[in-house]
């Protein structure tokens, strides 16, 4: 009788599923557009970051620098302490978008942006400190 347990298995998981089914339908049908609303949101931001940095890359002393309007994120492009563009485009001054930002958290252009490249800087950065187990 070793298959006797994958059955019993199998014959739950069907059961569940004739008895849940219909709610996990309905429940994903409730939440499929607000999902793709999100998806869109933060892909769109992506494709801003990377060409602001692409553009950050070819100016000198090049930076980015993330900024809000609304709820809608913005990368704005800088030649050394000078604003140059804004991606996506927005119709709204750069003086305006830039007036409540922190200059300081800008992002280089040469500097690694992949999160797992900044993760790895700091666990390298905690070593160095004699601390391991303690990431920043």
């Amino acid at each position: 009788m070793a298959g006797k347990g994958k059955v019993a298995i199998a014959v739950t998981a069907v059961k569940l599923g004739v008895k849940y089914g219909p709610q996990v339908w309905v429940a994903t049908q409730a939440v499929r557009e607000p999902v793709k609303e999100a998806v869109g949101k933060a892909m769109s931001s992506e494709k801003a970051r990377r060409s602001a940095l692409a553009h950050a890359k070819s100016l000198a002393e090049g930076s980015i620098l993330k900024v809000y309007k609304g709820d809608a994120s913005h990368w704005v492009v800088f030649s050394a302490d000078e604003p140059v563009t804004v991606y996506p485009p927005t119709d709204m001054p750069l003086s305006t978008l830039l007036e409540r930002a922190d200059l300081t958290k800008r992002i280089r252009a040469d500097e690694k942006v992949k999160p797992t490249d900044r993760a790895k800087d700091a666990a390298t950065a905690a070593l160095r400190r004699g601390k391991p187990n303690q990431v920043n």
